[in-house]
């Protein structure tokens, strides 16, 4: 498994700022002819370094784009292209004036077209992202003027935001933000420009989290994002840690708007002013030697960096940084001592954390990226699979959710964690969910999608406890997400001829239910993802297991689809779908699974495969219509 980055890396000697020393500073003797002679015989030498300087520049002019592990990249052309993607990149028109979107194979969304064309054969087209907040409407926001908050809904707003989703990152120092809040209270107009930014983006942050429906013509904290945007209209050419740390905050703002892209552009940008400052690099303690600060750098760089690497995840983009360019000791809380430790949580939950980022952006690069890479495609999903097992396995007592116990004992932050780790699995393992469409599948790949089933389930069911209880916020992206990703998988496994397919649709059916209560409250997230479950419906309900499904509870275990469907037995050997709650990670120690990752010699033709057949290569790429 990939370790928390850090790397000392050794710099490769700039060839291109060689030169020779002949001539500088020194003193001409001898005869004219003598100095000629001298400089052909240095040109000379020159020359037959060539060659070896041009092989060294050519190594460094082309960084791999994703480095978590390093991967090579080959230009072979025996080396196989990704299986699951075709020579074609994905673009979406928008308009026919616009620029092309491109659409991110990983994307949660990307999967429920490619279902709904798996499922009925047809050329669907994608469904765009129209449900967000635009640029026209943030732009006229900001150039209007708010009053200033009442002390009582000021100190509100900012407690919901650091008890919150300040748990889940390490965004901000509580003291400071308290402190510059008091000192605003007094008087905001003698507060400097970031700590006003920064506090009107706390406001925002505590009123989404706090709100629970929104109304037409005002969406929770959209004023005060607007005017904490204000604060760094264009990116500072001395930037502090405040600036990046306002950065972050505007980043998970603007998933609540459903703003994605913006939220990975924000993550983007604040990566790169850490990197000018140097947060991703042990500064000197000759240079700063306060504890709390030291230790601040480094926790606001990590959560840049998770936030960097997680949103990517969800995008299909690239990321910002390579993990050998970082060189920072991981968070600790040695040497913080009351009354400013309060400013920190706990250091494993965001070492974690960091390393769950690290294997998003792996299981992204060798399942999803279109580049050539050495080995097998699915040697690499089974090495994949294998860290992500070897990171729930490493998890401390007090970051484990106990199974059997109902996860409303457990503490949101954590259970969040297992939810992102969650995901993780699905993108891993849910591409063989729409392949088996088209082709039989060995037995033992049947593993996977079992693991993707299950560890959908365990997610389900987490948030399902997390509605109960309340802790399930309304205008939360991630829960949100999350929801509709688990759900996605549940309506295949509903129309597989597996024990359990009636309660999966139910599920997913309920899962409907839950994200239409979600859109009708004003959640941006939940209306675009509503419109991905309407359409899956309407393509499950015409295929021939949907419909017997809706008429009848035994048809799900129709003999005649068992010789039609590839994958016929989702099953929960031992596990029962009621009772104890089967977590992730018990689903990848499964025998079956465990079977599966330990064979040396992985053979998984029907992923492997370059030769499409007509229903696969329609399946990718339909003809009948542009996506």
């Amino acid at each position: 498994m990939p370790a928390t980055p850090k790397v000392r890396h050794t710099l490769q000697p700039d060839v291109s700022s060689r030169r020779s020393n002949f001539g500088v500073g020194r003193k001409r003797t001898g005869k004219p002819t003598a100095y000629i002679q001298e400089l052909l015989r240095e040109n000379e030498r020159l020359r037959e370094r060539k060659d070896g300087i041009d092989t060294a520049v050519q190594g460094i002019r082309r960084p791999t784009a994703t480095a978590i592990p390093p991967r090579q990249e080959v230009d072979n052309n025996d080396s196989p292209l990704n299986p699951l993607l075709d020579e074609r990149p994905w673009f979406f028109p928008m308009s026919s004036l616009g620029t092309p979107i491109y659409i991110g194979e990983a994307a949660d969304a990307a999967f429920a077209t490619r279902f709904r064309q798996a499922l009925s054969g047809a050329s669907h087209k994608h469904i765009p992202r129209t449900q967000f907040v635009s640029d026209e409407r943030l732009m006229l926001l900001s150039n209007s003027s708010f009053p200033w908050l009442s002390p009582t809904r000021a100190r509100f707003l900012v407690k919901v935001a650091l008890q919150t989703v300040c748990r889940y990152y390490h965004v901000v120092r509580q003291s400071v933000v308290l402190e510059s809040l008091e000192n605003a209270i007094q008087n905001s107009t003698g507060c400097d420009r970031l700590s006003i930014s920064r506090l009107w983006a706390l406001f925002a942050l505590g009123e989404v989290y706090s709100a629970r429906s929104a109304h037409a013509e005002s969406f929770p904290g959209l004023a005060y994002f607007a005017q904490a945007t204000k604060g760094l209209p264009v990116p500072s050419e001395r930037p502090k840690i405040e600036s990046i740390e306002t950065l972050l905050l505007f980043s998970l703002y603007s998933f609540a708007l459903n703003r994605r892209h913006c939220a990975y552009s924000f993550a983007g940008t604040a990566i790169r002013l850490c990197v000018v400052i140097g947060l991703h690099m042990n500064i000197p303690e000759s240079q700063l030697n306060d504890r709390y600060d030291r230790e601040n750098r480094n926790r606001v760089f990590y959560t840049a960096y998770i936030f960097d690497r997680m949103w990517a995840s969800k995008l299909g983009q690239p990321v910002s940084i390579r993990d050998n360019e970082i060189e920072l000791d991981a968070p600790s809380s040695v040497g913080l001592s009351e009354p400013k430790s309060g400013d920190f949580g706990d250091p494993k939950y965001i070492i974690f954390s960091i390393k769950l980022a690290q294997l998003a952006t792996h299981v992204i690069a060798t399942i999803y990226d279109r580049s050539r890479q050495q080995g097998a495609f699915s040697q690499r999903v089974q090495q994949a699979l294998r860290d992500l097992r070897s990171w729930v396995g490493d998890l401390p007592d007090h970051l484990i959710l106990n199974a059997d116990e109902p996860s409303q004992a457990a503490q949101n932050h954590i259970v969040y964690l297992h939810l992102s780790f969650n995901q993780c699995v699905i993108l891993a393992t849910r591409p063989v969910l729409l392949h088996n469409q088209a082709l039989q599948i060995p037995e033992n790949a049947r593993a996977l999608a079992e693991a993707c089933v299950r560890t959908a389930r365990h997610s389900y069911r987490l948030l399902m406890e997390s509605w109960i209880d309340g802790s399930f916020l309304t205008f939360d992206y991630f829960y949100t997400q999350y929801l509709f990703s688990a759900a996605t998988i549940l309506a295949i496994s509903s129309l597989l001829n597996g024990k359990d397919s009636r309660n999966d649709g139910e599920d997913f059916e309920a899962a409907s239910q839950f994200l239409a209560q979600l859109k009708q409250s004003g959640n941006f997230a939940a209306s675009e993802f509503c419109g991905h479950f309407d359409a899956m419906k309407v393509c499950m309900e015409a295929t021939p297991w949907g419909k017997n499904q809706s008429n009848s509870a035994s048809s799900a275990m129709n003999p005649a689809l068992t010789t039609t469907r590839p994958l016929d037995a989702i099953q929960d050997t031992g596990m029962p779908y009621a009772g104890t709650i089967v977590t992730a990670g018990m689903a990848l120690t499964e025998p079956t699974l465990d079977e599966f990752l330990s064979q040396p010699n992985l053979d998984l033709g029907f992923l492997d495969t370059l030769v499409y057949d007509d229903g696969l290569q329609n399946f990718y790429w339909p003809d009948a219509a542009p996506l």
